[in-house]
């Protein structure tokens, strides 16, 4: 074996280096306070003015309330109670029976429908882009549909004899998946949609700063 000793302490000449000044000391927490200050910096924002803070805000509610209008839980609710023959109050938002005497249809029936027009009634529906050769073989499923139900268990749903009332719910729900299909039409629901963010995201004046690498990252 080597005796180390003999060679002192030059097998490891970093033991040799003098340990840094108070002056370089000193350098080096400048330097690292400069570098927080600038990592903080490319993550301040400028303040915003009283009119760009009510933009931003009158942006998102218009957002907001155009995903509260085509919210599907909302609709199919309104479509529920208006098969059962209510209507929406405007004044008070309750609902109340068009007419106290009529009986509401059988449960089944609107258990049914509700869950047939809920398959299609969706974001994930409206948010599609097809076209006019796909909504219409889908019309025709639906019209099949119900042709066939109803008249296999009139019967059952206590509309037997009653053809208005067959003919009531049948428009009912051909209009309401006629509507939803056609939103879809060519991707027309999705343009709208992410219009509404994309001004949202833009009305913005005050976007965050860019450091130095972010410059840097041009291929992005």
């Amino acid at each position: 074996m080597i005796d180390k000793t003999l060679f002192g302490d030059t097998l490891n000449p970093r033991m040799q280096q003098s340990e840094p000044t108070a002056q370089e000391q000193l350098l080096l927490q400048q330097l690292q306070s400069q570098q927080a200050q600038q990592s903080q910096q490319q993550y301040e924002q400028v303040p915003l003015s009283r009119d760009e803070l009510y933009a931003n805000v009158m942006n998102e509610d218009r957002v907001k309330n155009l995903i509260a209008q085509i919210s599907p839980d909302n609709q199919l609710y309104e479509i529920e109670m208006r098969i059962k023959g209510y209507k929406k109050n405007f004044y008070s938002g309750n609902w109340e029976k068009i007419d106290e005497r009529a009986p509401e249809p059988h449960p089944l029936l609107v258990t049914r429908y509700v869950s047939f027009i809920a398959s299609i009634l969706n974001q994930n529906t409206s948010l599609s882009n097809l076209s006019s050769t796909q909504i219409n073989r889908m019309m025709k499923m639906t019209i099949e549909f119900l042709v066939d139900d109803l008249e296999s268990n009139a019967e059952e749903y206590g509309i037997g004899s009653d053809y208005t009332e067959r003919t009531r719910i049948g428009y009912m729900v051909l209009n309401v998946i006629f509507l939803v299909l056609n939103r879809a039409l060519n991707g027309m629901e999705a343009r709208r949609m992410w219009s509404s963010v994309n001004v949202t995201e833009s009305g913005s004046l005050n976007p965050p700063k860019k450091g130095m690498m972010d410059f840097m990252k041009f291929w992005k």
